[in-house]
């Protein structure tokens, strides 16, 4: 297990209005049986200061998202594929779906760097296009 420096730069446009969010942690990058992982802590920052997220990188390209602590849930992104996951949170479950539009992987045992673009719908009712750079280094 390596530890490393994560930095993860979204934007989320709900209704033409984009928001942007910045932020940087340290965490733990591991490679096991072909896939590679990334954990780090969410902050308060995001509104989750007690909730861990792993993200696992398959050789494919298919990055799936764990999100673990005050809320629960399971994310897919697979280019060009619809994914469905509950989401839990202290205020109930929710549906949630997915749906991939772009999707770069680069990853190594040194770090790496993924941009997930996506559109996610929320109980049936499209929510938000968002996009994720997420840069991992020692």
């Amino acid at each position: 297990m390596k530890q490393v420096y994560v930095e993860i730069n979204g934007n989320v446009t709900t209704d033409g209005d984009t928001d942007r969010m910045s932020y940087s942690t340290e965490g733990q990058l591991y490679k096991k049986s072909g896939k590679f992982y990334i954990n780090y802590p969410e902050g308060e920052l995001l509104g989750r200061e007690r909730c861990s997220t792993t993200l696992k990188v398959a050789p494919d390209g298919v990055v799936t998202m764990l999100r673990s602590g005050e809320t629960h849930t399971r994310m897919v992104f697979e280019a060009g594929q619809c994914h469905m996951s509950c989401y839990e949170t202290p205020f109930g479950n929710l549906t949630v779906s997915v749906a991939t539009n772009e999707l770069s992987v680069d990853m190594s045992e040194n770090g790496g760097k993924l941009d997930i673009d996506y559109n996610l719908t929320i109980n049936n009712t499209s929510h938000s296009r968002n996009r994720l750079s997420i840069k991992v280094r020692s």
